[in-house]
């Protein structure tokens, strides 16, 4: 019989609101936006981000960036900051083991999930 688990990947997998709070705190800083700018951005992205979010972030904080590159921004920095959840790393270890295969299922964005996936830094169970 074969075992099969497929786990969610952003706060389940990854740990995603730590990773966004980072990249939310490094972006802000790097434009010098004043503190509500940096809410508005953090509660935009809370749930999930589409590159649609951020043509509305870039007009309503008046940034000079293109759509793209601030979506390029986003992903290559949320997957540089997926980290595995602690303690889950072992555990994924154990079930592969004990035989299970083991798969990843999301909603979010192609791009910026696939990103993450191939990061290789969040959890490599081998």
């Amino acid at each position: 019989m074969q075992l099969l688990a497929l786990f969610d990947l952003d706060n389940t997998l990854i740990d995603r609101q730590g990773g966004l709070q980072e990249w939310v705190r490094d972006f802000s800083a790097a434009r010098a936006l004043p503190s509500h700018a940096e809410c508005l951005v953090a509660d935009t992205l809370r749930e999930r981000a589409y590159p649609a979010d951020f043509e509305r972030l870039r007009d309503s904080l008046g940034l000079a960036d293109s759509v793209d590159s601030l979506w390029g921004e986003y992903v290559d920095g949320m997957a540089s900051r997926a980290r595995c959840r602690v303690g889950l790393h072992g555990d994924l270890r154990c079930m592969r083991e004990a035989g299970w295969t083991l798969g990843v299922i999301t909603n979010g964005a192609a791009d910026i999930q696939r990103a993450k996936l191939e990061s290789g830094v969040w959890c490599t169970i081998g």
